[in-house]
């Protein structure tokens, strides 16, 4: 191939790139949704403490001259959020666009650079009515660009916590499921122990300090480990932090001192296991609620709402998927989530994402809570969707 023709190629890629994008944020606009543009370059901190494993692990974290931890923006909502705080407030539909930065192994398809498209309804009278037109948004979006065939998955991280809140369970592991609901493998290992009422084998070599730390709340337990380790010069093996020595040992402590019924662990399970269609999914969780004699129907209220308001716009229901096991990869997700995927895109199939995430904004130094919900329209991806659709 001529390098004349490779031009006219990277020129008609960037020229559909950007058109793509443009009349994604217009359609956003459309709908009420002011543009702003954040900064590439963010603190890396908060991004850190409130991005999945996934998402930290490919961050591109620098330090400046000045001496402060930096990062490419690996995702807008963080730094959208940030503008609104900065800027005091006021407007609360906002959109953006524009590139974000993760790192990709080397030899991998992937991009390390590459296009967001998305709208962010912060502070909502309405928690569903919100829901329901981001989700709505993001289904326009895709339609609007041309593509046809796509899945929708769906859950609601906010039944989950729920559920949590009405079983009787110790209050450090109900706390602790529902924080690393997010990581599924880790999570499930903490199920299975909470199951089986297992310390773990590392409980025998370390009872003294799993006693010492037993009814401390858990940062003063860390605070008692870091301090142990420190002054026994042990350092943490197997790639483990500090921290994350001092939660393993928080919950054998837990385990240790508290009993946890067979019936609250089993219901958890069964909970979990449940995935269909959305409206046979939640009449499942209903009758596995009920049967345990437990309430958490406010949540599926809330969660029927939602869907009833959805297929009210327009949202085709029959394309969607739902799993109380669902969970996107950021940690700042508090409730609804979903995602639209492309199966034939494989590792790339999602190309839209987004959720409601309520605690960011107070995360980021909101002095009041600040409900919040969005989403993000990947380009790149919309676009290879389109082109495999039309057999291009």
């Amino acid at each position: 191939m001529s390098s004349t023709t490779m031009a006219a190629q990277n020129g008609d890629r960037l020229r559909a790139r950007e058109a793509l994008a443009a009349s994604v944020r217009g359609g956003f606009e459309k709908a009420g949704y002011a543009p702003v543009s954040a900064p590439a370059l963010q603190p890396a901190d908060i991004f850190l403490d409130m991005s999945g494993e996934d998402i930290r692990r490919r961050m591109y974290v620098f330090t400046d001259p000045a001496g402060d931890e930096l990062c490419l923006r690996p995702e807008l909502t963080i730094p959208v959020c940030r503008l609104y705080l900065e800027e005091g407030g006021g407007t609360k539909k906002l959109c953006s666009v524009g590139p974000v930065y993760r790192y990709q192994q080397r030899g991998s398809a992937k991009l390390r650079e590459f296009t967001q498209a998305g709208v962010e309804w912060l502070d909502a009278a309405d928690a569903e009515v919100a829901d329901a037109e981001v989700m709505v948004l993001g289904a326009r979006a895709l339609a609007e660009a041309g593509l046809k065939e796509y899945d929708v998955a769906m859950g609601d991280l906010a039944l989950f916590d729920a559920l949590i809140d009405a079983l009787d369970l110790p209050p450090g592991w109900r706390s602790r499921l529902k924080r690393h609901f997010w990581r599924p493998d880790y999570f499930r290992e903490l199920l299975d122990r909470l199951a089986k009422g297992d310390a773990g084998e590392e409980a025998g070599d370390r009872q003294a300090l799993i006693s010492a730390i037993a009814g401390l709340d858990d940062a003063q337990a860390k605070d008692v480990i870091e301090d142990v380790l420190k002054l026994a010069g042990i350092a943490p093996v197997g790639g483990r932090t500090v921290e994350e020595v001092a939660e393993r040992l928080i919950e054998q402590a837990e385990l240790a001192s508290s009993s946890v019924p067979k019936a609250a662990a089993e219901l958890i399970s069964e909970f979990l296991a449940v995935s269909g269609r959305p409206q046979e999914g939640i009449a499942c969780v209903r009758k596995l609620a009920e049967g345990a004699g437990v309430s958490i129907e406010p949540a599926i209220a809330r969660f029927e709402r939602r869907l009833d308001l959805s297929a009210k716009a327009g949202f085709d229901l029959s394309r969607a998927h739902f799993a109380t096991g669902f969970g996107r990869n950021m940690a700042y997700y508090t409730g609804f989530v979903f995602e639209f995927r492309v199966p034939a895109l494989e590792q790339d199939s999602m190309i839209c994402g987004g959720g409601r995430y309520d605690g960011l904004l107070s995360a980021l130094g909101s002095e009041k809570p600040v409900p919040a919900v969005g989403c993000a329209v990947g380009i790149e991806r919309l676009l290879a969707a389109i082109a495999k659709e039309q057999g291009r």
